[in-house]
């Protein structure tokens, strides 16, 4: 299935000096509670706390010209991009939603680049971001409409299939599906019988809902304990045409399974996952009849939730 996407093996040979190769961990609650064997991918224990420090280096290291940098958040993308930038010498900005959560914003600033707060959801951040790099002549980085931004987060892929080639299924959490997009097109080009779960909040699902709809359609969000997949989907984003090509089901999941796991991570398995990970893990439990006895990979895609989104859980 080709896509014309930079490949994923060769992004990780670009950017593996400065990501940390994570672990593809058993877990025997998860395992148990399933009667899956599951593996967790843990991106918690990557640099800047997500996955996404994969896709912003792989973009950063990609940029020929030198014109100033600006990205849009809700926080784990922009933290990436500031790393990535700090890894070259450089700073940029980063516009995030009004509502996103301090811990992120201090993330982001931790590496040296400026945060200017806009609108009510990514999308307004997104969309804010580009007109200024529009006006100012800048780049803009985007979360997931980049090829090498999927490339980058398509390395993921590579290394689950580099320790365990038998998965069968993998569980993936999709906000605006450039973590899904990458891994699903780099594994099934290797083995087109993986199957693909596209996971989300009921709360906010944009883009799942967008895949039924066959166009996309940024329909109201409500509050999310995973607010890193929250939020709109940028108009024709690349994105909805591969994740409905290679999502083979989609899981929806409520506030009350996605603490379930963040409370049970933390408690049983001693791991600090932040909401858009817990969906993934839910997800997993809402289908464990489908995946019995099968050997599951599930994207626990970071780790950076605020301590009063935890004290409320608890």
């Amino acid at each position: 299935m080709d896509y014309d996407i930079p490949s994923s093996v060769l992004s990780l040979k670009k950017i593996k000096n400065y990501i940390t190769r994570t672990p593809l961990q058993f877990s025997e609650r998860l395992s148990k509670e399933s009667g899956a064997r599951v593996y967790l991918k843990l991106e918690n224990f990557q640099k800047t706390g997500s996955f996404k420090a994969r896709g912003a280096l792989n973009k950063v290291l990609s940029l020929t010209d030198k014109s100033s940098i600006v990205a849009a958040s809700s926080g784990n993308h922009g933290a990436a991009v500031s790393y990535a930038l700090s890894v070259v010498g450089k700073k940029g900005v980063i516009y995030v939603p009004n509502n996103v959560k301090v811990s992120k914003v201090k993330n982001i600033e931790s590496y040296g680049s400026q945060v200017i707060k806009h609108g009510e959801d990514c999308l307004d951040a997104e969309n804010e971001a580009m007109d200024v790099a529009k006006e100012n002549g800048s780049t803009f980085i985007s979360p997931y409409n980049d090829l090498e931004i999927i490339s980058g987060q398509g390395t993921i892929g590579v290394e689950i299939l580099e320790d365990m080639k038998d998965i069968e299924f993998v569980f993936i959490t999709v906000g605006g599906g450039g973590l899904i997009a990458g891994v699903a097109n780099y594994m099934k080009s290797i083995n087109p019988a993986i199957n693909i779960i596209g996971c989300s909040p009921e709360n906010s699902s944009v883009m799942l809902n967008s895949l039924h709809e066959n166009q996309i359609i940024n329909s109201p969000s409500k509050d999310t304990l995973s607010d890193g997949s929250a939020g709109g989907v940028e108009e024709g984003a690349i994105t909805h045409t591969m994740c409905k090509n290679l999502i083979d089901k989609v899981c929806l999941v409520s506030e009350d399974q996605i603490a379930e796991q963040i409370k049970n991570s933390l408690f049983i398995d001693k791991m600090l996952i932040e909401g858009a990970a817990a969906v993934a893990v839910a997800s997993v439990m809402k289908l464990k009849e489908e995946v019995k006895g099968r050997n599951v990979a599930v994207i626990i895609c970071g780790g950076n939730i605020g301590s009063d989104t935890l004290n409320t859980i608890i």
